[in-house]
């Protein structure tokens, strides 16, 4: 008779303990809590402050450099050199812009593939056309022409010797629209140029650049 209650309280201690197993397992677990995801910042607010570092930092070399090289003793010749650089520069900047944003990648491929010096970058050019066309035409061809301007208010002051002071003013007037008329019909003019040689100047500054920047 021991043996037998003996065997039936193991027996009830076994029940017991899996009902206490299978009521642990039923309990619901807590629901883990989300992690709260960090917010990145949108790709056009980093742009937007590339931009603008960048539009610093060349309005302050530029700037720099035309005050270095203009002076109160610089020969007027001196002046027009950097007028004529700044004209030049501003309309080679939006040529290659409306190059870059009218050109096809697609032409590019086949050269790829074939290894040929400056596809690769012309194909990444393409592809990033409104970056490129924003740095060249919006940062570097707005700063030029702003310094250019600057530029011109001070050949203007070449013609100081002048007594009278409306013909002063009338020579700074047509100093400063011809820099205007220049500028404007300089990128009327290229621009044509641009869309219609679109793959061989992409091709050609692309080429260029892997001079400073192997490809990989």
């Amino acid at each position: 008779m021991d043996i037998d209650d003996n065997c039936n309280n193991k027996n009830s201690v076994k029940e017991d303990g899996g009902e206490e197993s299978s009521e642990q397992e039923t309990t619901p677990k807590p629901a883990k809590k989300p992690k709260k995801k960090k917010k990145k910042v949108p790709s056009w607010v980093k742009w937007g402050f590339f931009v603008l570092i960048l539009s610093f930092i060349l309005s302050f070399l530029f700037s720099l450099l035309t005050e270095v090289s203009i002076n109160d003793d610089s020969p007027i010749y001196v002046c027009i050199i950097v007028l004529v650089v700044l004209l030049c520069l501003n309309i080679f900047c939006d040529m290659l812009a409306n190059a870059v944003l009218s050109c096809n990648a697609e032409g590019f491929n086949a050269m790829a593939s074939n290894k040929i010096r400056g596809a690769k970058r012309a194909v990444k050019f393409c592809k990033n056309s409104t970056k490129i066309a924003s740095v060249f035409a919006d940062v570097i061809g707005d700063i030029c022409g702003i310094v250019s301007g600057a530029v011109g208010t001070t050949f203007a002051a070449y013609f100081a010797f002048v007594e009278n002071d409306i013909a002063l003013m009338f020579i700074s007037i047509i100093i400063s629209a011809l820099i205007g008329a220049l500028t404007v019909g300089g990128k009327a003019f290229c621009k044509t140029l641009a869309i219609k040689y679109n793959k061989q100047i992409t091709f050609a500054f692309a080429k260029f650049t892997t001079y400073f920047k192997k490809e990989k």
